[in-house]
């Protein structure tokens, strides 16, 4: 197992994906055949289970893109299932302290590192090599730890030196809300935090990622120093596609 996401960010190089939350099979095979460098399918808010997830994630099998999955929560089952099922990668959301992190951890990782148990059900299906996996699984494996509260930013520090967590995602809104700004992402207090944890996390060598919002803050977010960036999601690029058609016409 070669995770291309982890290599690229080792490499200082800056990524770009597609937030995918509609269970459709036909959006996935779409976004695959595009230049993203991963694929995040956000199992925590929206429809998506893990019975519609094994099955995009299969399709998405079929390009060199990363399989990321957002889980619900935090806990131990949810995250066997996402990589049992093919997940080259886990999005943990809610992560507060470095207790929280290193409880991810242990979640996705192997003993001795963690509690993982053997059942990596997707090798069967891909004819995988479960010696190889065994083997890569631990080291290759893509942890990335949400921030998204203020004791999180308290916190920030510990989360992001706990070892097996590999990148951080910002979560603006909910950031926002912790702040007292809710539905205001983008409020220049936020942004100031935004600000201090990239600040932080680059002296500590830390990869950060910025959601979708508009490619203005995408490109301000890359110029700040983020690596991983979600361009949009499938509903976001519809929308946006489906506006400026309307847009021409005067609606």
């Amino acid at each position: 197992m070669k995770n291309r996401l982890k290599e690229k960010l080792r490499n200082g190089e800056v990524t770009y994906g597609i937030s995918i939350g509609t269970p459709c099979l036909d959006i996935v095979e779409l976004a695959s055949n595009l230049a993203f460098d991963w694929i995040w399918f956000d199992a925590e808010h929206g429809p998506v289970n893990t019975e519609i997830l094994h099955t995009m994630m299969q399709t998405a099998r079929r390009s060199d893109q990363t399989s990321i999955v957002r889980v619900p929560w935090n806990d131990m089952v949810h995250i066997k299932k996402a990589l049992d099922i093919g997940a080259e990668g886990l999005i943990i959301p809610w992560v507060n302290n470095r207790s929280q992190a290193e409880a991810a951890v242990r979640a996705a990782k192997y003993p001795p590192m963690g509690l993982r148990g053997w059942g990596p059900r997707f090798l069967a299906i891909s004819g995988g090599n479960p010696a190889e996996y065994a083997r890569t699984a631990n080291e290759e494996t893509f942890i990335m730890v949400q921030i998204e509260t203020t004791e999180a930013v308290d916190n920030l520090e510990a989360i992001l030196t706990t070892p097996g967590v590999d990148a951080f995602l910002i979560g603006p809104s909910d950031l926002a809300a912790d702040l007292g700004y809710l539905g205001e992402p983008l409020h220049p207090e936020v942004e100031k935090v935004v600000e201090h944890i990239i600040k932080k996390a680059k002296e500590l060598g830390v990869p950060g990622g910025s959601p979708a919002t508009t490619i203005e803050v995408s490109k301000k977010r890359v110029e700040q120093g983020f690596q991983w960036i979600t361009l949009g999601s499938d509903m976001l690029f519809l929308s946006q596609a489906a506006n400026a058609a309307l847009s021409k016409f005067g609606r």
